[in-house]
């Protein structure tokens, strides 16, 4: 099996619903620790490569790019272009999204720790994407589990990636300059009662 963040209906019907995720870096795997809970309440947890993350990343901003120059098209196709040396309308719109998710946060609750012996290596994560959400599908022990997500969440999980990318030392190359270059601080909780996003 390849590690993948892929576009397309996953294999799959998932019939799990995870509602809480909390994500953390470990120093002697070199690894992200995924701890979910489900909608009944079972846990689940996983690891995640940073290659994995990085093409996860990728596929989600690109649907985000997508989704906001859309609109921009159909809304202000009239609008003169900006200068070159300038950040671009879409980059400005991207932005403005991003800071307001993270501005809609709400306290939450991170899922409790897991045994961390033995657990699963995910090798792939379907995204199924569309203009106002992110479906991921993870296969897990048991069966496949999807996170829903919204848009918000979305800006909100990458912001989480993003700062334990740097925590962890790892290239943060696939965020644009304006969310590498930004002034959020540390990302431990979203808003809305679900999903929750550590």
């Amino acid at each position: 099996m390849t590690e993948a963040a892929n576009e397309g209906t996953p294999d799959r019907a998932a019939t799990r619903q995870l509602e809480r995720v909390t994500f953390e870096y470990s120093a002697t795997q070199d690894r992200l620790l995924a701890r979910m809970q489900g909608s009944d309440g079972e846990r689940h947890a996983a690891w995640l490569t940073q290659r994995l993350v990085r093409r996860l990343v990728k596929a989600l901003l690109s649907s985000l790019d997508k989704t906001v120059s859309a609109e921009r098209a159909s809304s202000s196709a009239s609008d003169r272009p900006a200068p070159a040396a300038d950040p671009t309308p879409t980059d400005m719109m991207m932005s403005f999204r991003h800071h307001a998710a993270l501005m809609r946060q709400a306290p939450s609750r991170p899922v409790t720790v897991i045994d961390t012996q033995d657990l699963p290596l995910l090798t792939s994560i379907q995204a199924r994407l569309s203009r106002h959400r992110a479906l991921l599908t993870m296969e897990l022990p048991g069966g496949p589990a999807v996170l829903s997500l919204s848009h918000d969440h979305t800006w909100q999980l990458l912001q989480i990636l993003l700062n334990i990318f740097q925590r962890a030392d790892w290239p943060v190359d696939i965020w644009p300059s304006w969310m590498r270059e930004g002034d959020t601080g540390e990302v431990s909780k979203t808003a809305g009662d679900h999903p929750v996003l550590h």
